[in-house]
């Protein structure tokens, strides 16, 4: 009985986790919308299999295509990517669970390990993930990371190298699926340098550079195999596939966008500037905790003890992020800074305890009421993010779609429809990052644009309005741009979806099931 009582606790606590981003955003899951990508797979997933996969492995991730073909192919309308949002929600539960079983296993106490947790799926990056259907495989590649270092550090000493192999293997796999989440492995790192604060400097260097080999080790595997089905033709390497050139322009490109968007775990970046203060302020606070961290670290325990954990803390950080350092390429966006987040909100956990410690044995009366005042301030934004700025956006533009699908009546002439895509400044949302938050699907002035994405929208919504009429893609065309259609063309419909932000703002305005197309261009 005595066991059972131990345990039982950390059991409700690990099923508390697993639900809170499923209430979290519920109504983010459950809304009506498809996102860019979550189009193209729903039809090639059904239409041309394979493809899907041959995409991804491009890009050097074939396992998540692999994924994405045979969760999308079950799929036969826009509606059902509502399954897959879930799936990938309840991946992030997952991931929550896991978090609290190592960080409890590490030693780390109950209300410290339970805050973190819950606030990993809470992150901007994991909001991505949530309002996603195409992103719901990013949890898995989370979830064998985690476990990877779980298994690097757990049994028996004698196994420990067969469990260091199966480690590498668990990242390698991960870096298949998706690379920046294959680096959550390091989170396992940051949270276990409490535990070791008795070791000497040389052992805990030993420690680190050997989960670090690992981390490399099974990323090298990844890219090795990737090199090798690509010489043997199985795959086609995309262009993007290429190192970066400028390493030194690279760190400080890090530094003013990545670590600036992870280190802030409630405010957005946004491309208008238009959360500059806050975002400014909240950044300048998680770098003063970090530094109070480390300073109450050295003092209380030593200038060595200090100089080891300044040193993890320059070093775990850009490792967290060292798959899109090494790519040439620089596109800041929050799903590919999950894993450095989840290194910073450790290193802030602990520097927060460090704090607290100062009180003495008043510490639980500040410690305990700063978890809970977060928390809950972390799942009152998560769930606003993710709704307002991306599922009513996306939801909008595409009942409007809907609404002029359900005019059309197709002949035997192809119907022609022209679209006027929308700009970033077109957006309903009130702030509006990248192609993440705030981002429309039919966008075509951002680095992802072009015309594919209503032309696929259209796709869907003429199948689900004429599911028996086997030619119906020959009686239409779609044609898209930024601009207006020359005088000198004919199309039998014009839609211009610039209109879309007199929809706005959406923090006020009334639920999508009630907006009608008034102000929006619909030219016969």
């Amino acid at each position: 009985m005595k066991t059972i009582k131990n345990h039982f606790p950390a059991w409700v606590i690990a099923l508390l986790l697993f639900a809170l981003p499923l209430a979290t955003y519920w109504n983010t899951t459950f809304h009506d919308f498809g996102l860019r990508d979550d189009y193209a797979n729903l039809r090639e997933a059904e239409e041309e299999p394979g493809k899907i996969v041959k995409f991804t492995a491009s890009h050097a991730r074939p396992i998540y295509g692999v994924l994405l073909q045979y969760s999308f192919a079950p799929i036969d309308s826009i509606e059902q990517l509502e399954w897959l949002r879930l799936a990938g929600v309840a991946g992030l539960g997952l991931a929550a669970a896991a978090l609290f079983g190592l960080l409890r296993r590490l030693d780390w106490r109950l209300p410290a390990a339970a805050f973190t947790a819950a606030m990993l799926p809470l992150m901007p990056a994991a909001q991505i993930v949530a309002g996603w259907a195409t992103a719901w495989p990013y949890t898995i590649a989370a979830l064998l990371a985690i476990g990877g270092f779980a298994l690097a550090e757990g049994g028996a000493a004698e196994h420990r190298r067969f469990r260091q192999i199966g480690a590498t293997l668990l990242v390698a796999i991960s870096a298949l699926t998706y690379q920046p989440n294959s680096l959550l492995y390091l989170v396992g790192i940051v949270a276990a340098l409490p535990g070791r604060r008795n070791q000497s400097l040389p052992p805990n260097l030993r420690w680190i550079w050997t989960h670090l080999v690992i981390v490399l080790t099974g990323l090298a595997i990844a890219l090795v195999t990737m090199k090798l089905l690509y010489a043997m033709g199985i795959f086609d390497a995309s262009k993007r596939i290429a190192f970066e050139h400028d390493p030194i322009g690279k760190l400080g490109w890090f530094l003013r966008e990545p670590l600036l968007n992870a280190l802030n775990l409630f405010v957005l970046n946004d491309d208008e500037a238009a959360t500059w203060t806050a975002y400014t302020v909240s950044a300048g606070l998680s770098m003063l905790l970090l530094a109070a961290g480390v300073g109450i670290e050295g003092w209380r325990r030593g200038a060595r003890a200090g100089s080891f954990w300044l040193m993890a803390l320059a070093i775990l950080p850009p490792a967290a992020f060292i798959a899109n350092l090494a790519a040439a390429e620089r596109f800041a966006t929050y799903r590919t800074i999950f894993a450095l987040t989840a290194v910073l909100l450790i290193f802030l956990t602990l520097s927060w305890q460090n704090l607290c410690s100062l009180a003495g044995r008043n510490r639980r009366f500040i410690e305990l009421p700063g978890y809970a005042f977060l928390l809950v301030m972390a799942i009152m934004l998560a769930r606003t993010h993710a709704y307002v700025l991306i599922a009513i956006p996306q939801g909008e533009e595409l009942q409007i779609l809907e609404r002029v699908a359900a005019r059309i009546v197709l002949r035997e002439w192809p119907f022609r429809i022209y679209v006027v895509q929308p700009t970033p400044a077109d957006s309903p949302s009130p702030i509006s990052y990248h192609d993440e938050f705030g981002a429309l699907s039919t966008s075509g002035a951002l680095a992802f644009g072009s015309d594919w994405a209503p032309k696929e929208m259209f796709k869907h919504l003429m199948r689900e309005r004429f599911p028996q009429l086997p030619d119906r893609e020959r009686r239409y065309q779609v044609q898209a741009g930024l601009k207006p259609p020359p005088k000198t063309e004919s199309f039998d419909l014009i839609i211009d979806l610039r209109q879309i932000r007199n929809f706005g703002p959406l923090y006020a305005g009334p639920p999508a099931s009630k907006m009608t197309m008034k102000g929006l261009d619909l030219l016969p």
